[in-house]
C-alpha cells in the first residue's frame, strides 16, 4: 500500500480538450504563460533575435513534445527554449518529501549528466521560485524503460516551514542544447507526483494478501503471509520489527522469521509451514504500539489417505437374512492421524459361504473421515470377515462378523447323557446330538463343537477321522453329529459340551466320571440306554451291563 499520488490534471496528456500547440513562427518571439489547448499546461518560450524562432510546444496523442530546437548557436547566444508549466490547487505541506515521476523520450540516448547539463529535465516550484530542479538537485535518478525511453525522478524535502501551490515545470532552461548534444525534440508523458512524510510513524497495519490460506499439513503455505506497516498517509515504513503470533497448541504454523523487519516498501514478509494437525486456526501479527492487531486466517489440511481403521461395528452377529444392528464404520487418515474427508471407501463381503449384502460397496468419506455400511447377513450361518479398503492404503480394516441360525433351529435328541468309563479306555456310548427344527425336521450339514476339558480329568474325543480336546463335527443326513470320547486315565468327574456352531442355544452337556484304576464299573451309564457305535445306524440301546 502506498498513499495516493497527488493528482496533476491532464498528467497523462490524454484530454483530447487540452491538445494544443503554442510557440515557433516568427524570429526571435516570445510567450509568457500562454494556455495550451483548454489548459491546465501553460507554457513559455522564445526564441533568439534575428536568429531562432521560438521552439513549439505541443501537447497530444498522450505526450507533451517541444520540437524546433535544432539549430546553431551564434556566438555563444543562448538557444531557443521554453518549458511547460502547472501550478496545481494543492499547497506544499512543511516536512515532507515529494518524487516528481516523468517518463523521457529524446529520441536518443539520455544520461544524468546530459540531464543536468542540458536543462531537458523538471523541476518543482512555489510561485515563480524554483525549488529544486534536476540540474541542481541530488536526489535524482534515471531509469531505462525500453528503447529511448526512460523515467526521470526529482525528490525534494521540504522543510518546517512551507508556503503557496506546488508548481511543476517539464523541460526549463534548456540551454546548449543545440551545440552539445543537437537534441531537437523531447516528449514527456505520464507525469506523476508522489509525496510521503519525512519522519514516519507506525499507524496501521495492512495485509498484502488478506485472503484466507490453506496448506496441506507440514507444507509451506502459499502465498506466505506479508504485512505492511503504514504511517498516517498510508505509506509503508521501512525498518519495523513485526511480531506474529500462532497457536501454541492443536492446528497451528511456524513462521520464519520472527520477528519480521520491514522492507523498502514497509513490508515484512514470512514463510509459514503448517503443523501436522489439521484444522482451521489464526495467525496475528503485531506491531508495538499500533492497534489493531493483524489477522491471517488459515487452514491446515489434511495430506493423502495413509490408514484405514475399523472404528466400529466388529465382532457383532445377526440371524440369517437379518440386518446387522450396527454400522461398520471405518476411520480413514493420513500419515499424522488427521482424518481424510472425500475419500472412496470400498467395502467387500466373500462371494460364497456365510457372507452379507450392503446398498453400496464403496462409501465417500465424510468431514470427519469415516465411512460406513449397515450389513444385512445371507442365508449361510457362518463366521467371515468383511474388509474395508481405500486406494494407495496397503493394509484393509477387517470386520470379524457371524451370521446366526434362526432360532427355531436347535438340539432334539441326545445321546446317552452320562457315563463312567475305565482309565485310557473308550466310553462305551458314543456323545450324539440330533439338531432339528421348529418342526422336528432333522438339519443335515450345521456344524456341532464338541469340547472336552483342557486338563484334569478329559477325554480324548474322535470323529472317525480327527481327534482331539475339541471337535467340530457336521450333522448327516438324519440330523445326527456325534464323537467317542477316550478317558484320559485321570480320575475324575468332568463334562464335554456340544453346541451347535453358531446358534444362541444352550450347549447339549454329556456328565463322565474318570474311574480309578481297580474301581468297580458299576454301570456304564445310569439305567439308561447306550449308544457304542460311531453313526446312528448301529444305535441300538444296550441292556444294562452289571458290574463285575
Amino acid at each position: 500500500m502506498q498513499a495516493a499520488p497527488i493528482a496533476i490534471p491532464n498528467g497523462d496528456f490524454s484530454n483530447a480538450a487540452n491538445n494544443g500547440s503554442v510557440g515557433g513562427g516568427v524570429l526571435g518571439g516570445t510567450g509568457t504563460n500562454v494556455q495550451i489547448g483548454a489548459g491546465p499546461w501553460r507554457a513559455n518560450y522564445w526564441g533568439v533575435a534575428g536568429l531562432l524562432a521560438p521552439p513549439v510546444l505541443e501537447i497530444g496523442n498522450g505526450r507533451a513534445a517541444i520540437g524546433g530546437l535544432a539549430g546553431l548557436s551564434v556566438l555563444g547566444i543562448l538557444n531557443n527554449g521554453g518549458y511547460f508549466r502547472q501550478t496545481l490547487p494543492v499547497a506544499w505541506e512543511p516536512n515532507r518529501r515529494y518524487t516528481l515521476k516523468a517518463d523521457i523520450n529524446a529520441g536518443s540516448v539520455l544520461g544524468l549528466a546530459l540531464i543536468n547539463s542540458q536543462g531537458v529535465g523538471s523541476a518543482l516550484v512555489s510561485g515563480t521560485t524554483r525549488l529544486s530542479s534536476t540540474t541542481s538537485a541530488s536526489l535524482v535518478t534515471l531509469n531505462l524503460l525500453g528503447g529511448n525511453l526512460y523515467e526521470l525522478a526529482l525528490t525534494y524535502e521540504t522543510g518546517p516551514t512551507v508556503s503557496g501551490n506546488i508548481g511543476i515545470d517539464l523541460f526549463y532552461e534548456p540551454s546548449g542544447v543545440l551545440s552539445a548534444s543537437l537534441l531537437g525534440a523531447v516528449d514527456f508523458s505520464n507525469v506523476r507526483l508522489e509525496t510521503r512524510l519525512l519522519n514516519q510513524t507506525p499507524t496501521g497495519l495492512v495485509a498484502v494478501d488478506a485472503d484466507p490460506r490453506s496448506a496441506i499439513v507440514d507444507t509451506e503455505v502459499d502465498p506466505p503471509l506479508s504485512i505492511q506497516v503504514v504511517d498516517q498517509l498510508g505509506d509503508g515504513i521501512q525498518g519495523v520489527t513485526v511480531t506474529f503470533t500462532a497457536p501454541t497448541t492443536g492446528p497451528s504454523a511456524t513462521v520464519t522469521p520472527n520477528p519480521a523487519t520491514t522492507n523498502a516498501n514497509g513490508v515484512a514478509e514470512v514463510t509459514t509451514t503448517a503443523n501436522t494437525i489439521a484444522g482451521t486456526y489464526t495467525i496475528t501479527g503485531e506491531v508495538q504500539g499500533v492497534t489493531p492487531l493483524l489477522e491471517f486466517q488459515l487452514e491446515n489440511l489434511p495430506g493423502p489417505a495413509a490408514s484405514v481403521n475399523g472404528i466400529s461395528g466388529a465382532a457383532q452377529s445377526a440371524v440369517v437374512g437379518s440386518q446387522f444392528g450396527q454400522p461398520l464404520v471405518v476411520k480413514v487418515a493420513d500419515e499424522f492421524g488427521n482424518a481424510v474427508p472425500n475419500v472412496q471407501v470400498a467395502f467387500a463381503a466373500p462371494a460364497t459361504g456365510a457372507s452379507a449384502t450392503f446398498p453400496s460397496s464403496t462409501v465417500l468419506t465424510g468431514a470427519n473421515g469415516q465411512a460406513g455400511v449397515t450389513p444385512t447377513a445371507n442365508g449361510t450361518a457362518g463366521a467371515y470377515s468383511i474388509t474395508a479398503n481405500v486406494s494407495g492404503v496397503g493394509q484393509a480394516a477387517s470386520f470379524p462378523l457371524v451370521n446366526l441360525l434362526q432360532s427355531d433351529i436347535g438340539p432334539g435328541d441326545q445321546g446317552e447323557p452320562s457315563q463312567n468309563g475305565e482309565p485310557d479306555t473308550v466310553f462305551a456310548c458314543a456323545l450324539m446330538v440330533r439338531i432339528v427344527n421348529g418342526q422336528g425336521v432333522p438339519q443335515e450339514g450345521l456344524a456341532v463343537d464338541f469340547t472336552a476339558p483342557a486338563s484334569g480329568p478329559s477325554a480324548l474325543l474322535y470323529d472317525g477321522a480327527n481327534s482331539g480336546l475339541s471337535l467340530r463335527v457336521d450333522t448327516d443326513a438324519d440330523g445326527y453329529a456325534f464323537v467317542e470320547a477316550v478317558s484320559n486315565g485321570i480320575p475324575g468327574r468332568f463334562q464335554v459340551s456340544a453346541q451347535l456352531a453358531f446358534s444362541l442355544t444352550s450347549p447339549v452337556l454329556f456328565n463322565f466320571n474318570n474311574l480309578a484304576a481297580g474301581d468297580p464299573v458299576l454301570s456304564y451309564g445310569f439305567d439308561g440306554p447306550c449308544i457304542r457305535a460311531l453313526g446312528p445306524q448301529a444305535a441300538e440301546p444296550e441292556e444294562e451291563n452289571a458290574a463285575d
